[in-house]
């Protein structure tokens, strides 16, 4: 029942959506958050401030964290085929990319760095979360990974975001009470 749910969401989407304007917006969506490149970069940019130097270590942290466990372990132990190899689909929108559907790399990665902008920052909230749901729909779309693999990946770039933080609050250190 699930699988089942899983294709006519897929079919739905890559068939159902098609048209010129998103065949043109959702690569690029796909193509710039290429090994979450575009989060590592935000991440790069809150360290250049030392106000949000925190909240820029957590985000690549976060990001890193989902990858590892993501792409380097849980993608080599499930080994699902992308939706394009398992029916056969060869011209696809985008470069074919290899390796494993589940879980989609750049939902996790974008959802890791989703919610420690969205705990951190209320300034770029909205515009992080259309960002980083672009970019899993995208997926989807681009039919690389099947809407389970994306579910998976925002579930674990959300939670590997919540243990970094934790983390990074628990061994947080003091300010002094008095300023020199």
């Amino acid at each position: 029942m699930l699988f089942t749910l899983d294709l006519q969401m897929l079919f739905g989407t890559a068939a159902g959506l098609s048209c010129g304007f998103l065949n043109s917006l959702l690569p690029a969506f796909t193509l710039t958050d290429s090994k979450g490149l575009i989060w590592l970069l935000c991440g790069f940019v809150l360290l250049l401030d030392k106000r949000t130097r925190r909240y820029g270590w957590m985000l690549l942290f976060s990001v890193a964290l989902a990858y590892i466990i993501g792409d380097q372990v849980i993608k080599d132990l499930v080994a699902r085929p992308r939706p394009f190899a398992e029916f056969g689909v060869s011209n696809l929108l985008i470069p074919t990319p290899d390796g494993y559907s589940f879980p989609s790399g750049h939902a996790s990665s974008s959802f890791a760095a989703l919610t420690v902008i969205y705990a951190t920052n209320k300034k770029i909230r909205i515009p992080a979360a259309v960002y980083a749901l672009l970019i899993a729909f995208s997926r989807v779309y681009l039919f690389v990974h099947f809407p389970s693999d994306v579910l998976a990946g925002a579930i674990l770039g959300t939670l590997c975001a919540y243990l970094i933080m934790m983390v990074f609050n628990r061994f947080q250190i003091p300010r002094p009470l008095y300023e020199s």
